[in-house]
Parts: structure tokens; C-alpha cells; sequence
């Protein structure tokens, strides 16, 4: 009898072994991952956060310098553009004060009147123009007159290529007071007159 006795304690024995084996995963995982979550948190996450803000406050206070820099800069512009525009109204002032003076000073000096044979008339038609040089050059009349000849010449020389066309042609005036204007300009050179007057052009 007391052999089965023993067997039965045996048998309990293995059963609670086994139960406590079985039960052991379920409880390491119940000790190990708060102690895990816990480690990630300390070591990891923490770190990266508290890491996260130095790294932004240097580009804000970067980018606060720049601005502050840039408004330096706006500021100094602001103060150097008063200084630098300031002088404009003196300069325009006087320029318009010495357009005005130029304007009153203007001469025209007026070369004979030029005649010439309309191409493509086969000499049928005339085409006669007055033509007059005006500027504020103190000596202009004396100019004029002393190259009143080559003046002439070059005017003859311009319109005896114009056509019936050409002189009918909408603008044809201001175009050939423009050819007219660089003609004499290579015979003046540049600053003796400012612009070429043509009170009459026409066609007989």
C-alpha cells in the first residue's frame, strides 16, 4: 500500500513542474516588456526629444539675425536712398532750367531752297523743298552758311531718289527730315544742331 502512495506524490509533483514551466513565458513577458518600454523611453525617445529643440533654436535665431541683418540693411538703405535721390530734384531742376534756357536760345538758319527732278518722272515733275537747320550753337548761322553749299548738295543728292510714291507715303516727311538730319550731321559732326526743319516740300 504504501507503494502507490509515492506515485501519487510523483505524479503531482510533475504536474505542478509542468505547470509552472508552461507559465513561465507569459510571466518574463509580463516583468520584461514595462522593463523594455521603460528602457526605450529613458534611452532612446528622450535623448531625441531633448536633442530635437537645440537643433531648431540655432536656425530660428539664425534666421532671426538674418532678418535683423536684412533690416539693418533696409534701415541703412532707408538713410543712404535720401542722400542719394536728394541730389535728383537739383539736377532735374536745373536741366528742365536749361532745357527751358536752350529752348529760348534756338536759332534756325534756313538754306536757299532746294530743286530737284521727282525720280521716275523722266524729269516731269519738280519737287521743290525749304529747308532749314535749328540749334542753340552760339556760331550756328556762320556755320551754315560757310558749308551752305556742301548742305545743299547733300540735300539734292537725298531727294533726287525720292519717288512720287515716296514723298505720298504717309510719314514720308519725317522720314526725310530723318535722312536729312544724318546727312548734315556728317557734314557738321554731331553737337552743332539738334534737329532739321522743312516748312515747305512739294511736288510741281
Amino acid at each position: 500500500m504504501a507503494a502507490p502512495a509515492s506515485d501519487k506524490n510523483d505524479g503531482s509533483k510533475t504536474e505542478s513542474s509542468g505547470g509552472i514551466k508552461a507559465m513561465l513565458p507569459l510571466i518574463l513577458n509580463i516583468v520584461l516588456l514595462p522593463l523594455m518600454a521603460f528602457a526605450m523611453t529613458q534611452y532612446v525617445l528622450l535623448p531625441k526629444l531633448n536633442s530635437a529643440p537645440p537643433a531648431a533654436a540655432p536656425a530660428e535665431g539664425d534666421g532671426h539675425d538674418k532678418g535683423s541683418a536684412a533690416g539693418d540693411t533696409s534701415h541703412g538703405d532707408s538713410h543712404a536712398d535720401p542722400a542719394n535721390h536728394s541730389p535728383a530734384p537739383g539736377k532735374g531742376g536745373n536741366s528742365s532750367e536749361g532745357g527751358g534756357h536752350g529752348a529760348s536760345t534756338d536759332k534756325t538758319a534756313m538754306l536757299d531752297p532746294v530743286t530737284v527732278n521727282v525720280a521716275g518722272t523722266m524729269g516731269s515733275r519738280l519737287l521743290m523743298a525749304k529747308i532749314g537747320i535749328r540749334g542753340s550753337h552760339p556760331k550756328l548761322e556762320d556755320i551754315v552758311k560757310d558749308r551752305s553749299a556742301d548742305l545743299r548738295d547733300a540735300a539734292s543728292s537725298l531727294l533726287y531718289t525720292k519717288t512720287l510714291m515716296d514723298i505720298e507715303r504717309q510719314g514720308a516727311r519725317v522720314t526725310i527730315k530723318a535722312e536729312l538730319k544724318n546727312a548734315f550731321q556728317r557734314i557738321l559732326g554731331n553737337g552743332v544742331f539738334t534737329e532739321v526743319v522743312m516748312p515747305d516740300l512739294a511736288v510741281q
